[in-house]
């Protein structure tokens, strides 16, 4: 499995040897050059001026040296704690260090070990502020923060999936909602603060449905809602509304609900030029339709959504989380709806399509080879679905981290208990693997 975190620059060698150098404002420089951040973003992130940034960043400040302010700027720009460790060890290779443990450290001496045990317990508390702390003045550097955290979110969720990055992810929204609940800004501010959080709750709320937590994805898009509410935003709530009722589609609390929340969503970005949001809004009202069995009106909303992809689903000004939208997803939503209607068959067929699109992304792929499996499996062809599966589970074993679509797969473990062979037996062995460590 991946790491628990977003991957970042504090990854790389060259941010590794700058802290084992002694030069943790350099390090923290390369840090916020990938976010976009300019020196006074990154100062207002901590309360500091452009000034005081750029002399911590050219080392001639020593109080970065300080354990509670050096912890407290790799807080802020989203950096693991433990990362900090070449620092304390004069060393880029930590070795297992990172994770607790004491093999391949013999060149550390015992001066060296502690200083790393006393990192890494400090990798999971919170550190408070100083008593003569000033509260940080929320300003513009934390928006600019908090909206390149949540594309780089995306990015990673495309590529890698999210259920590795699921509890950095709510850990960074913990931090981001106690700056809303700070009420330490102006109005103009506080407008886009709202704006900003209620994206990252949303983008959270993913996260956590692809970890397979869909409770929690639940709470989350429902925070999203009020947040949107409360600072206007119209695309925020379209994507909140969509996204809940695309969750509620599976197992729907009362009858109505996902076609009043799909409803909802599409009524809202009637406005929006956007191809791509409307045709993933009424692919999102088309599902909604088809878990209530409405079998006309699902299929009204989908003529919707290609009317909307034949106007080109490809537009700069689209925001990451609406990358993903290609003519593949949109024919995977097609099949989850023809195969709550019973056309099992033509689902088999449409996913088979979205199986063969080019230039999807890695996660998408593995969604679409997980439905595709599953839905042979459905159609009772075992063979077919065993041997897509193992593509499927390539995936998930590689670079993609999603117990939601290993999830999916149950249905060809199912099916594979009952049938003889290598391929079923596997299967069974490398999806039991894989859902021991999800």
């Amino acid at each position: 499995m991946s790491d628990n975190e977003i991957d970042g620059i504090w990854k790389s060698p060259r941010f590794r040897k700058l802290l084992a150098e002694g030069q943790p404002g350099r390090a923290l420089a390369l840090v916020r050059k990938e976010m976009g951040l300019s020196q006074a973003n990154f100062g207002a992130l901590l309360h500091w001026d452009r000034t005081h940034a750029g002399r911590v960043e050219r080392g001639e400040v020593g109080t970065i040296f300080d354990i509670r302010e050096l912890v407290r700027a790799a807080d802020a720009l989203g950096v693991p704690r433990t990362a900090l460790l070449p620092l304390l060890l004069a060393t880029p290779d930590t070795g297992t260090i990172d994770n607790g443990a004491c093999e391949g450290v013999d060149d550390v001496d015992r001066r060296q070990f502690g200083l790393a045990a006393t990192m890494t317990a400090v990798a999971g508390v919170s550190i408070p502020p100083s008593r003569n702390a000033e509260p940080i003045r929320v300003g513009t550097g934390h928006i600019t923060y908090i909206r390149i955290l949540t594309e780089r979110l995306w990015e990673h969720d495309h590529h890698r999936g999210g259920g590795a990055i699921f509890h950095y992810a709510a850990g960074q929204y913990a931090s981001v909602r106690r700056l809303l609940d700070s009420r330490s800004y102006g109005d103009r501010i506080g407008a886009e603060l709202v704006s900003a959080t209620g994206w990252l709750s949303n983008t959270v709320a993913w996260l956590a449905r692809d970890s397979n937590r869909p409770g929690t994805a639940r709470r989350h898009l429902t925070e999203s809602v009020l947040l949107a509410e409360q600072c206007g935003d119209n695309a925020l709530l379209a994507a909140a509304l969509g996204d809940l009722a695309n969750l509620t589609a599976s197992s729907p609390a009362s009858f109505a609900e996902p076609v009043r929340l799909a409803r909802r969503s599409t009524e809202l970005v009637r406005g929006i030029p956007s191809a791509r949001m409307n045709a993933l809004k009424a692919a999102e009202e088309a599902t909604a339709y088809a878990a209530v069995g409405d079998e006309q009106e699902f299929s009204r909303a989908m003529a919707r959504v290609w009317r909307e992809a034949d106007r080109g689903l490809d537009s700069p000004d689209d925001p990451a989380w609406l990358e993903h939208v290609t003519e593949a997803e949109l024919r995977a939503h097609e099949a989850r709806g023809l195969g709550m209607l019973g056309h099992h068959s033509r689902a088999v067929q449409l996913y088979r399509e979205s199986v063969g699109h080019e230039s999807c992304f890695p996660r998408d792929e593995a969604s679409y080879r997980a439905y595709y499996a599953a839905a042979l499996a459905g159609l009772g062809d075992t063979t077919s679905a065993i041997t897509e599966a193992h593509t499927a589970l390539t995936l998930l074993e590689g670079p993609v981290n999603s117990p939601r679509l290993l999830a999916e797969l149950r249905p060809v473990r199912a099916a594979a208990t009952h049938t003889h062979g290598e391929d079923a037996e596997h299967l069974r062995h490398r999806f039991d693997t894989l859902a021991r460590t999800a």
